[in-house]
């Protein structure tokens, strides 16, 4: 009975969440359903990841991140010098380009 309560629970409470913003939104009850789900699930993955990085809950000394977190953390570093390079070629653009 127990292993039953906690997944009833939590649909149950994703099912309400659900309703709310259908209500709101005037989407249909299934696509908010999943939207709140998906949403949900995200959120649990980047807590835990903020948690696995270096100087987060899980490793504050940054001596026992996991390997996914270091690469991840690489990656978004990759991603934030692409963004500002993209960003400085479309300035460059903007500015060299109407001359």
């Amino acid at each position: 009975m127990k292993r039953a309560l906690w997944p009833t629970v939590w649909l149950l409470v994703v099912a309400l969440l659900a309703a709310v913003f259908a209500a709101i939104s005037g989407l249909r009850f299934w696509w908010a359903f999943l939207i709140v789900v998906a949403a949900i699930l995200i959120n649990g993955w980047a807590a835990t990841l903020e948690d696995d990085l270096p100087g987060g809950l899980n490793s504050p000394d940054g001596t026992h991140a996991p390997r996914y977190a270091i690469v991840t953390g690489w990656i978004i570093r990759i991603l934030g010098v692409l963004l500002m390079l993209s960003c400085l070629a479309a300035l460059g653009a903007y500015f060299f380009g109407s001359q």
